[in-house]
């Protein structure tokens, strides 16, 4: 119910991507792991939390721009 409520505010969305970018980036940069597996899986990760930023900046900046146009 909670995150129902955030989805809809531009600006938590914007937050929650610059954070999964931040984390994303800091994720491929600095954590080294040894084996293979968790090197894969630590690539994988940060993957995800980039495409995530992606999206959550994409949908917080569309839906600043909607309310900017009706003026609400």
């Amino acid at each position: 119910m909670l995150l129902r409520n955030r989805l809809h505010d531009p600006e938590w969305l914007i937050r929650a991507g610059m954070l999964c970018l931040i984390v994303g980036l800091f994720a491929q940069r600095f954590i080294h792991p040894p084996a293979d597996f968790w090197q894969g899986f630590v690539a994988g990760l940060s993957g995800v939390l980039i495409g995530l930023s992606i999206v959550f900046n994409l949908r917080g900046l569309s839906l600043r721009r909607t309310r900017r146009s009706i003026g609400g």
